[in-house]
């Protein structure tokens, strides 16, 4: 099992509803993966900082910023209050997904292929999000629900423009 999968299943068990985006999403939809310093995931309800450290995770100020470590050493991020790339935490959850990660049946919750295409489109960083999108589009282009995409936008340019886009990098 790959070690940020691992990682994600072991969260999972430490705290329960999470449904996983970023590094964790991709791979999950592609079985491809990427560096990646953390792990991020939203969740409906918020934890506490005092539930997070009865559970062993560390609070650990780097460079100024408070970073949140899991007891495995793990840096994670936690959505929960605010929309992650103007998609609803609420929204992200309805549209997740379950994986099967080994052949126990241990499962990891990650966000839907078009929720995780149009965060990554609009969060627009070149040097991560461009690779994920071209390993989804290959993959996975076929595989798009554009209706849903659509009504997860909000925007039908956005939407042609993203198909273009994911078009051109299945091709590249």
């Amino acid at each position: 099992m790959h070690p940020l999968i691992r990682e994600a299943l072991k969260i999972t068990e430490d705290l329960g509803s999470v449904t996983f985006v970023g590094a964790v999403a991709v791979f999950l939809h592609s079985k491809n993966t990427r560096e990646s310093q953390d792990l991020d995931f939203v969740m409906a309800k918020p934890i506490t900082r005092e539930e997070l450290l009865d559970k062993h995770y560390r609070f650990i100020v780097e460079n100024g910023k408070e970073k949140t470590y899991t007891p495995r050493n793990y840096k994670i991020d936690i959505y929960s209050d605010r929309p992650l790339n103007g998609i609803p935490i609420k929204t992200i959850i309805e549209t997740s997904h379950d994986f099967e990660v080994d052949n126990k049946g241990h499962k990891v919750n990650a966000m839907g292929l078009e929720a995780l295409i149009l965060a990554k489109f609009r969060a627009n960083r070149p040097s991560q999000d461009y690779p994920d999108l071209r390993i989804l589009a290959v993959q996975r282009l076929k595989q798009i629900d554009w209706k849903l995409l659509e009504k997860l936008s909000g925007s039908k340019t956005e939407v042609d423009t993203l198909k273009t886009t994911l078009e051109y990098l299945a091709k590249n």
